[in-house]
């Protein structure tokens, strides 16, 4: 709930395994699709990441199915009855960046975040931006990730130091295992003390 009604611009849950990131991630990505032109975006490094069994956007498409959203294949995109779109795309390379030029959105979401260069990261913080018919829907980036990776240090440094200049804008919400009280708790602590 932190997460979802966090004020700051951007904010980063991340941590534990386990902890219900992704969940969280595509509830705040479907706050606001009642609302006519909201356009939400959720990334993953690769297609694959998107669509495996439990990852963001299969868990869209179980979240959605019966509903009035209608499914696009070709765009992985989600139109609601207002207007709103949520779409699922993969960020895997510097060349990514022109597939969004001149694009505009409410809501762009992260999963895994630091599994991606900060480039990438600011580059697409250039896109959220909304129209004055907009202006009642506020501008987010929402993020979940686990320690390690590639952005490891600039994740760091923009979340989670306390000595982050930009801690008026971000804010970091650490992710337990105890927040996901769905997942077999004691049965994946198992495994992962099984390592």
């Amino acid at each position: 709930q932190l997460f979802i009604d966090a004020k700051q611009l951007e904010v980063f849950y991340g941590g534990a395994v386990g902890g219900g990131k992704s969940y969280a991630l595509l509830m705040a990505a479907l706050k606001y699709v009642d609302q006519p032109n909201y356009n939400a975006i959720i990334f993953r490094r690769t297609f694959k990441d998107l669509n495996q069994p439990d990852a963001i956007m299969s868990l869209a498409h179980d979240w959605l199915a019966g509903t009035d959203a209608r499914w696009s294949q070709l765009e992985h995109r989600y139109t609601f009855p207002s207007g709103a779109t949520l779409t699922f795309a993969h960020f895997d390379n510097e060349n990514t960046k022109r597939d969004y030029q001149g694009a505009a959105y409410q809501f762009i979401g992260w999963d895994e975040l630091t599994q991606f260069p900060d480039g990438w990261y600011y580059f697409m913080k250039t896109r959220l931006r909304r129209g004055t018919a907009r202006a009642h829907i506020p501008l987010r980036i929402r993020c979940t990730g686990n320690p390690g990776d590639i952005g490891h240090e600039w994740v760091h440094e923009r979340f989670i130091r306390d000595s982050s200049p930009d801690r008026e804008t971000c804010a970091f919400i650490p992710a337990k295992l105890s927040d996901n009280p769905h997942l077999d708790q004691e049965a994946y602590l198992e495994v992962l003390n099984d390592l």
